[in-house]
C-alpha cells in the first residue's frame, strides 16, 4: 500500500513537472560554469561514475563539478580531480516518508536544495539508481526544485516521458549491463560523450613509492606480489576464509609474496591467513592504512584477488590484474569488460531475497582461483 502511494506521488510529480516546463536544449559548453552531480552509496558506487565525470569535464572544460552524496568521506578521492569543486552530504537513506509531517524531514530536503541553488547550476545530473520508491521520490523532489538551466537523470520505469528532468533514461536501459556504460548513457543525453568506461582512482607519486618500499621491506626477494582482500560489507559476499588461506599457501609455493588488506574489523581474518604462511612471505596491512595507502599497495601488486567490494573496484581502476569472487550481487557492479579482469561468478546463485547476512553456498574452489591467478601472473 505504502509503495503504491509513493509511486502515485512520483507519477504526479513527474507529470506536473513535465506539464509546466518548456522544452529546453542543453546549454552551450562555453557558458557552463557549474555542474551539480548526485550519487549516493559507497566508494565503489562513486568510483563507477568517474568515467562519466571525466567525460563531463571534456565536454564542459570551463565548469567545476560539485558532488551531492551520502557521506563525503566516501567521496574524498573525487576531490583529487582538478575539475571537482565542492561537496554536500545528503542523508537520503535516513529519511522516511512516514516522517513527512516533522520539520526535520523537510529541513533535510531543503539543505541539498540550498547547496544546489546557492549558485544556480548550469547542469544538474542524477546518477543514483535506487530501488526504493521513497528514495526515488526524495531525489526527484530535489531535482524538481533545483534551479538548474538543464537537468538529466534516471527515471523509474513507471514514469513516462522525462518527468522532472529535461532529458532522462529509464531503469530498463540498464538491464544486465555494467553501471559504467549506463552512467555514460546519461551523459550522452547532453551530446556524444565517450566510450571510455574505465574507472579512475587518483594517487600521488609519493604514495605509490611508499607502498613499493613497504612491500619490499616486508617481503623481499619475491618474483610476484599478490594482494588479497578477504573482507566485504556483508557476510554473503565473503568467500570462505579457509579457502583464502589455502589459496595464499598455493601462491607462496608458486613463488609469490602476499599483501593482505582490509579494515581494522577485518584484521582477525587477515591474521588467520597470515598464520598459515611462512615468515617474510606476507605483509598484513589490514587496519593499518588509510584509503590512499591501501590503494597504493594494490597498485604496486602484480595481481589482486578479492570479494565483490570497494577494493576490487579500486584494483580495476588502478589497472591491476584482478580476480573478483562474485557471489550474490547484480551484474551492474561486476560485469567489467576490461583486459586483465576475471570475474569468477559462483555457479549456484540462490535467491537471497536481499538478505546479505545469510550463509552463501560457495562452490568456487581455491584450486580454480589458483589456476586463474597463474594465468594472469604469467
Amino acid at each position: 500500500m505504502k509503495e503504491n502511494i509513493t509511486k502515485i506521488l512520483i507519477w504526479l510529480l513527474s507529470k506536473g513537472s513535465q506539464a509546466v516546463r518548456s522544452q529546453r536544449k542543453p546549454p552551450d559548453p562555453d557558458t557552463v560554469r557549474r555542474i551539480v552531480v548526485l550519487q549516493m552509496s559507497g566508494i565503489g558506487d562513486l568510483l563507477l561514475i568517474t568515467p562519466a565525470l571525466r567525460a563531463l569535464h571534456r565536454m564542459y572544460p570551463l565548469a567545476k563539478i560539485d558532488i551531492i552524496t551520502y557521506k563525503l568521506s566516501n567521496a574524498d578521492f573525487l576531490f583529487r580531480f582538478p575539475y571537482i569543486g565542492g561537496g554536500f552530504e545528503f542523508p537520503l537513506f535516513n529519511l522516511e516518508l512516514k516522517s513527512f509531517w516533522r520539520p526535520s524531514f523537510w529541513q533535510s530536503l531543503r539543505k541539498p536544495l540550498h547547496f544546489v541553488n546557492n549558485s544556480a547550476p548550469d547542469l544538474y545530473i542524477n546518477f543514483h539508481h535506487t530501488w526504493l520508491p521513497q528514495w526515488y521520490l526524495f531525489e526527484l523532489l530535489v531535482a524538481a526544485r533545483c534551479g538548474a538551466r538543464f537537468k538529466i537523470g534516471i527515471n523509474p520505469d513507471y514514469v513516462s516521458g522525462s518527468g522532472v528532468f529535461d532529458r532522462s533514461v529509464t531503469e530498463a536501459l540498464l538491464g544486465s549491463r555494467h553501471y559504467c556504460p549506463f552512467f555514460m548513457d546519461i551523459v550522452n543525453l547532453l551530446g556524444e560523450a565517450s566510450n571510455d568506461y574505465s574507472p579512475e582512482f587518483p594517487l600521488e607519486p609519493h604514495e605509490i613509492e611508499e607502498a613499493k618500499n613497504l612491500i619490499h621491506s616486508a617481503i623481499p626477494h619475491n618474483r610476484k606480489i599478490v594482494c588479497i582482500h578477504a573482507g566485504a560489507s556483508f557476510n554473503a559476499q565473503r568467500w570462505p576464509v579457509d579457502r583464502f588461506s589455502e589459496l595464499a599457501k598455493m601462491l607462496v609455493a608458486h613463488g609469490c609474496g602476499i599483501v593482505l588488506i582490509g579494515t581494522a574489523d577485518e584484521s582477525h581474518v587477515t591474521e588467520f591467513i597470515m598464520k598459515m604462511l611462512p615468515e617474510r612471505k606476507c605483509l598484513n596491512a589490514a587496519g593499518k592504512t588509510n584509503l590512499y595507502q591501501m590503494a597504493a599497495l594494490i597498485d604496486r601488486c602484480d595481481l589482486f584477488i578479492g570479494n565483490d567490494s570497494g577494493p576490487m573496484h579500486i584494483a580495476i581502476s588502478r589497472k591491476c590484474p584482478t580476480i573478483g569472487l562474485i557471489g550474490p550481487g547484480k551484474p551492474r557492479y561486476h560485469r567489467y569488460e576490461q583486459n586483465g579482469v576475471v570475474m569468477m561468478i559462483n555457479p549456484i546463485l540462490p535467491d537471497m531475497h536481499e538478505d546479505k547476512t545469510a550463509v552463501f553456498p560457495w562452490q568456487i574452489s581455491a584450486e580454480e582461483v589458483y589456476e586463474k591467478a597463474k594465468g594472469l601472473l604469467s
